[in-house]
């Protein structure tokens, strides 16, 4: 893993920290750390036993770090989120969604790579969503441009991510400059 990556990982951890529990992974695969973001809403009429509706929301966030991203990396980073997350998902009445979201670090990437990751999808919806939801989501980050890659439903993730690695980026060359 190169040292912007690990610059950029670190500085996501750090960031995204302030709203999720944060385990540091390290297994040899692409996976680098596991953010994890629970909430609970409810409303309630003059006791909390008195509920008069309540929605709970998860998302558990991969970051995963990849010098080279190709095919095979992006079906494994699929694949070990999947395997990973779908246990995690625990439907009830109560139960609004569960993102499984896994954000790519990369320096280079095959064309072939970024298209197949546009396509990739997963949704489950459980007890014709009565009892929620859950989707897959990914977005991949070029080190060197700053360009990021998503899915479909990344969409909603892109924005708030292009803003947190476009200043990582901007940093780390501003500080390359003033060492040379």
């Amino acid at each position: 893993m190169s040292r912007m990556s690990q610059l950029a990982l670190d500085r996501l951890k750090r960031a995204y920290s302030a709203y999720y529990d944060i385990e540091d992974i390290e297994d040899g695969t692409p996976l680098k750390a596991l953010c994890a973001y629970h909430m609970r809403d409810s409303q309630y009429v003059l006791v909390k036993k008195a509920e008069l509706w309540a929605a709970e929301n998860h998302e558990y966030l991969y970051l995963c770090a990849v010098d080279h991203l190709d095919e095979g990396a992006v079906d494994q980073i699929f694949q070990r989120v999947l395997e990973d997350g779908e246990p995690r998902v625990h439907p009830h009445i109560q139960h609004m969604y569960t993102y499984l979201t896994a954000v790519t670090l990369y320096d280079s990437a095959e064309p072939q790579a970024l298209a197949k990751l546009r396509k990739l999808k997963k949704r489950r919806e459980y007890k014709l969503s009565l009892h929620g939801w859950m989707e897959f989501r990914i977005a991949a980050v070029d080190l060197s441009t700053g360009e990021i890659t998503v899915n479909r439903a990344g969409r909603a993730i892109q924005k708030d991510l292009k803003r947190l690695t476009g200043s990582i980026i901007s940093a780390y060359h501003l500080g390359e400059e003033k060492t040379q």
